[in-house]
């Protein structure tokens, strides 16, 4: 596996991997108004990493580099438990070493216990329009 920077050949699974990952992780939210771009309409002001592996797209990160604000982490089904996600913090890490700081829903109980696992720690809470959310913060 390698992490590489966005490539526009690998638009087409990553919008694929968004759609299909929201409607299997978000369970308690409505799927039906989802659409394949709206992955575009979402990424707009971040940089995108993916992981790669024998040019299969098994996951990505899109961060707001001004903030160092994860915005997304998502990792295919099939990819999950393979180090994928731990990849991709890692080399966020190294790329940069500065904290990280992201928002995980409560309700997405398996990312929440990935990011406190990572040495994640929550420094604050909300609610928005699709539930509650933790800010959490690696330094």
């Amino acid at each position: 596996m390698e992490v590489i920077a966005y490539s526009p050949e690998y638009l087409p699974a990553l919008r694929a991997l968004y759609m299909v990952t929201r409607t299997s992780t978000f369970t308690w939210l409505d799927s039906s108004g989802y659409q394949i771009k709206d992955f575009d309409e979402h990424i707009t002001d971040d940089t995108v990493y993916l992981a790669v592996a024998d040019g299969k797209l098994l996951g990505f990160i899109a961060v707001y580099e001004p903030d160092n604000f994860i915005h997304h982490l998502f990792t295919a089904e099939d990819s999950q438990g393979m180090g994928v996600g731990s990849r991709l913090l890692t080399m966020l890490s190294e790329l940069n070493g500065r904290p990280q700081i992201l928002k995980c829903m409560v309700k997405n109980e398996k990312a929440l216990q990935f990011y406190l696992r990572k040495g994640f720690v929550e420094v604050g809470k909300g609610t928005a329009e699709v539930g509650d959310y933790l800010v959490l913060k690696k330094d």
